[in-house]
């Protein structure tokens, strides 16, 4: 039996034994581009902090946008039209109010759907549609995939993988945390990457690009209080928009 990769440690302990390539051979599954393929996967204790930083954020999305952004066609799958979506979030390994902070990214995108769309958390595995794990060890800040019900065009269930151990400072960690699960719901719902900084959106394309993205949401908090607040949602006009409109 051939030694198991990084990768296969990682979707062996979220998905029971299914690897990216399981779920891309599935023609029904909607998988975010080159997911099967970690960018840069580092080995932490090697590493000086600042290093640590640097390439956790170059390898976060550094993957290539999918062609039907590329092309600008057709919408991407999404939840129907007010559908009610549970979400639940396994706590077993979760950083100190990581619950909390995915919490409020559900609520972030719930309040500007303008009643489209409702993310509710469960507490009841078995009755999720989506499903949050926080994963020690690994490349990325997160992962997503969603899957398409072939018989109707829409999502009908996503599971996402947050980082649960980012190397640095408390404050910046809920940061991270938070931005994070935005980022990978707003997949898990159907949004694509986007070429704009400003967006949550956004597609990482440099190793500074994930520094600066966190520091200017961090100039908006007084206090680790206002995460996910009115006045920091981390949603862009424009992301609000495509919500809208993908949702109509």
């Amino acid at each position: 039996m051939p030694a198991l990769s990084i990768k296969d440690v990682y979707f062996t302990a979220i998905y029971g034994g299914f690897r990216p390539s399981d779920r891309l051979s599935d023609p029904r599954s909607r998988v975010e581009s080159n997911v099967a393929d970690f960018v840069g996967v580092y080995t932490l204790a090697a590493m000086t902090p600042l290093r640590r930083v640097v390439l956790l954020c170059a390898s976060v999305s550094l993957w290539p946008m999918s062609a039907a952004v590329a092309a600008g066609v057709q919408p991407s799958p999404h939840w129907p039209l007010h559908a009610v979506v549970h979400v639940w979030v396994d706590v077993r390994d979760v950083p100190p109010g990581g619950d909390r902070l995915v919490e409020r990214a559900m609520q972030t995108w719930t309040k500007a759907s303008d009643g489209r769309l409702t993310l509710q958390r469960t507490l009841v595995r078995n009755d999720a549609d989506i499903q949050v794990f926080f994963v020690r060890g690994g490349g990325n800040y997160g992962e997503t995939l969603p899957h398409v019900e072939a018989a109707t065009g829409f999502i009908d269930r996503a599971d996402i993988a947050i980082a649960a151990e980012v190397p640095v400072d408390p404050l910046t960690r809920q940061i991270v945390a938070y931005l994070t699960a935005l980022h990978e719901l707003g997949h898990a719902i159907g949004l694509e990457h986007t070429a704009n900084f400003s967006d949550i959106m956004y597609l990482f394309r440099r190793p500074e690009d994930g520094p600066r993205y966190f520091g200017a949401y961090r100039s908006l908090l007084h206090s680790a209080d206002d995460i996910g607040s009115a006045t920091a949602t981390g949603l862009s006009p424009d992301d609000v928009k495509a919500l809208r409109d993908l949702y109509q």
